[in-house]
């Protein structure tokens, strides 16, 4: 028996072509998502870190402590061979033209001083010995266009700058874990430029960042460790180097691992549309064969054996699939890699757990998908075997729809009873979860709405169509189960774009309107044109105060910090700023108390909410490795999740979060003359950016629109398979209708004709299930930014441009879907089409 269906699966070619397809592309999308998470892990893992360094000794929290005569105290340990000084500071990289260089690494550690030892390799030219000179790294000069020999012009602290000829290019061996941020952790950052000792403790500062001690032979450093310990205070960070290589690793398994978990979700959607297509497949195919498993009853065979036989062949396919797509997935990963890491050389790797993944999700996605069909094949009765149409036994659409329509109004009411924007975490979390239930609810009616929406369609558009048209919509009408499970996997796709442009259009809405809102026009922005985590200096906020017609100036003192309250711990970014600075540069916009810091702290609205924390509550701010601080809210106020949460006063702040300036405003009572100066006094520090609020807008919803478009593309893999689905659908569908369309011919129907055909049933199906997507993905966007950003349900923003452009481009993929089933069909021949296959 087996052997029977293998052969009559294998001898239609064309079934097994589409099926295959239908499994790969999902496969490709898994496997090519792990492969690139591998290969930028690899790379991470590999790059060369540190071994000769014994024992590392770190400044406690931002600001370098240790001193020249620590350096020396520290290389008399016993079993020390030599100790060197690790100078860090501000350092910014000017580029042809007096283009600013935007690097990877914090303005506040992209300077240090040169070591002949195994931090620095060098890749052209000489270390650099003398002023005048400088090394810089390779990468970072590249971008500047500067190689040896040519002059550099370095930005330093307090508005002080360097020209000096670069004699190398470098690139750097990290020791431990790296950072890109000014962080209080024992870590390493990749510098851009370096000076000699000398030089740098002149122009970065005379302390040192760390102190590394290296061994002597034979020498333990446990031993140096404890040594070290009991002569250093407990707040500097005192590691071996084997700790920070085991960190370093540690870090990089915690990248892959967090790569993975982003890009993952993105393969399942794309598993999860291509299920759709395949279970559509396997229904198509059992209908197609139904003649077949009742010649197979009728002779003895088992309803065990049949649907075993049906899932042997989903196994075999998901085989075959699984190769295709696996390969499909390796070659994919080069041109992720460069999408998504254009200017890093990452090393391209396929791991065995790769493959492994590739053939073990397609069999059982493929398994899965077919047992349905399997079932229904079992359940064809012997006497079918005498029928002339192929048909399958169907189940009463009773039970799916009254399934279905539970799931829609327990969705609506787990939304509706969560529907206050001041909900807690616990009710923002069950409001998600009912709109993920109504969506399900939704597909789960798909064939009830096909019906509804195309029966009147059909009347309506019949008497005044041609028959093209008439013809199509009688195709996708008189199947709705073949329809919407064709259209469901397109529904599941645009359901998600839609979903997430509404997000995407509420919280661009929401940055708007809450930027503007706290911050007046009448203010000067000022920022790091660095970008990352970098700062002003308090020199930049010194330099405003003093310019005629500034009379207000504010510095906003960003972090992300721990926070201890009643419900528990979390970590939330707060603003440290002068208590005056809301009184007038900021006009943060109340709900509720006061905007006076010096008796307590103001935090948004929304963090409020998630945190159940009301006026009058206290809150422990946990600001370093040294200093907590507890406040009481005394305000609370409108903000969005790109902006800081809490408001405090920056004289309850360290002094290292005090120097570091995140943005300044400033503001008098003649904006214009503010606005001249400060343009003017900044006119030559091109690491400066001036701006006002509608700079701080533009800058929130491009950072919020580049992660949304990134989540398009993916889901448009998504979108692609169902499209697919759709070519797969309409050609199993013009063999499973093969003596139809002969009888149509016979009749008087032209090959134009069929094709038209073909194509309105290929735009009716793919509009139907688009306009489901938009129907479900809106409603659940508008659900998620209640859930997120604590907005009524109803202040969601519509994507009228995003679905526009979606509905647009079905359209087209549709037409572009019917090209070769609306060929296949019309070249069918009349005759033996009428007589049989």
């Amino acid at each position: 028996m087996l052997t029977s269906m293998m052969r009559d699966l294998l001898a239609h070619k064309g079934r097994v072509v589409m099926t295959l397809l239908a499994i790969a592309l999902g496969v490709t999308a898994t496997v090519g998502s792990w492969v690139v998470s591998d290969s930028i892990a690899t790379t991470l893992a590999g790059e060369e870190t540190r071994h000769d360094v014994g024992v590392s000794v770190q400044s406690p929290g931002k600001e370098p402590l240790l001193t020249a005569a620590d350096r020396d105290r520290l290389a008399r340990t016993p079993g020390v061979r030599r100790a060197e000084g690790v100078v860090v500071g501000r350092a910014g990289l000017i580029g042809r033209g007096n283009k600013f260089i935007r690097t990877t690494t914090v303005l506040d550690r992209a300077g240090t001083n040169w070591s002949n030892d195994k931090r620095f390799a060098v890749e052209a030219g000489t270390a650099p010995t003398a002023p005048g000179q400088v090394a810089l790294q390779k990468a970072e000069a590249d971008s500047a266009g500067l190689t040896v020999g040519d002059t550099a012009h370095v930005l330093l602290s307090g508005g002080r700058s360097d020209t000096a000829k670069v004699t190398a290019l470098f690139t750097y061996h990290r020791l431990g874990p790296r950072t890109t941020t000014d962080t209080n952790e024992a870590s390493d950052a990749v510098p851009v430029v370096a000076y000699d000792t000398a030089t740098a403790a002149k122009l970065l500062g005379p302390r040192f960042h760390r102190i590394e001690l290296i061994p002597a032979t034979g020498a333990s450093p446990g031993t140096i460790k404890a040594a070290v310990r009991k002569g250093i205070g407990d707040e500097y960070h005192v590691e071996t180097g084997r700790a920070l290589a085991q960190a370093a690793v540690q870090q990089t398994d915690s990248d892959a691992q967090e790569l993975r978990m982003t890009m993952l979700p993105f393969a399942a959607v794309a598993l999860l549309v291509g299920m759709f297509v395949i279970a559509n497949t396997f229904t198509l195919l059992v209908i197609r064969r139904t003649r077949q498993f009742a010649l197979l009853r009728a002779v003895g065979a088992r309803r065990s054996q049949v649907r075993a036989g049906i899932i042997i062949e989903a196994v075999v396919l998901g085989v075959a699939g699984g190769t295709i797509g696996t390969l499909g997935g390796v070659a994919l990963g080069p041109s992720m890699i460069a999408v998504m890491r254009p200017e890093d050389d990452v090393d391209f790797t396929v791991s065995p757990v790769a493959i492994l993944l590739g053939y073990g999700v397609a069999v059982l996605v493929t398994t899965v998908a077919a047992y349905r069909s399997a079932r229904r094949a079992a359940a064809v009765p012997p006497v079918a075997a005498l029928r002339t149409a192929e048909t399958v036994p169907r189940e009463t659409p009773r039970t799916r729809n009254a399934t279905g329509l539970g799931c829609v109004v327990l969705g609506l009411v787990m939304v509706a009873v969560t529907a206050d924007p001041s909900a807690s975490n616990l009710g923002r979390i069950i409001g998600l979860a009912g709109a993920v239930l109504g969506v399900i609810g939704v597909i789960v009616l798909a064939p009830f709405f096909a019906v509804a929406l195309l029966r009147p369609l059909m009347r309506l558009l019949g008497p005044r169509s041609g028959p093209a048209v008439r013809l199509g919509l009688s195709n996708a009408v008189g199947d709705p189960r073949r329809t919407s499970g064709t259209a469901t996997a397109l529904t599941v796709g645009l359901a998600l774009v839609c979903a997430f442009a509404t997000l995407s259009a509420s919280f661009s809405t929401l940055i708007a309107s809450t930027t503007r809102a706290n911050v007046p026009t009448t203010t000067t922005v000022l920022q790091s044109a660095a970008g990352v985590e970098s700062s002003l200096t308090l020199a930049e906020a010194d330099k405003v105060r003093k310019l005629p017609g500034v009379t207000q100036v504010a510095g906003s003192r960003e972090a992300l910090v721990g926070l201890t309250y009643q419900g528990g711990r979390t970590e939330r970014r707060i603003s440290a700023i002068e208590p005056a600075g809301l009184k007038g540069p900021l006009t943060p916009h109340l709900t509720a108390g006061s905007l006076d810091l010096t008796h307590g702290v103001v935090i948004s609205q929304n963090q409020a909410d998630m945190m159940d924390l009301g006026m009058h509550d206290r809150i422990t701010l946990h600001l370093d490795a040294k200093t907590s601080v507890t406040q009481t809210v005394v305000g609370i106020y409108d903000a969005t999740e790109l902006q800081a949460s809490i408001f405090m006063d920056v004289s309850k702040a360290p002094a290292s979060l005090r120097r570091q300036i995140t943005t300044l405003y400033a503001a008098g009572p003649d904006p214009d003359r503010a606005w001249d100066g400060i343009r003017a006094a900044f006119r030559d520090r091109p690491d400066v950016s001036v701006g006002s609020g509608e700079t701080l807008v533009e800058q929130g919803i491009d950072q919020q629109s580049l992660a949304f478009t990134l989540m398009y593309a993916m889901f448009g893999v998504a979108i692609l398979i169902a499209v697919f689905g759709v070519v797969n659908t309409l050609m199993l569908s013009v063999m499973e209708r093969t003596r139809e369309i002969g009888v149509i011919r016979a009749v008087g129907a032209t090959r134009l004709l069929v094709r038209r055909t073909i194509r309105v049933e290929s735009i009716v199906i793919s509009l139907f299930g688009a306009l489901l997507g938009v129907v479900v993905g809106v409603p659940a966007g508008a659900v998620m930014q209640h859930a997120m950003f604590g907005q009524r349900l109803w202040d969601f923003s519509f994507p009228a441009g995003v679905i526009g452009l979606s509905l647009v481009g079905i359209t087209l993929a549709a037409v572009l879907a019917a090209i070769w089933p609306a060929r296949r069909a019309a070249r069918t021949e009349m005759l033996a089409a009428i007589v049989g296959e």
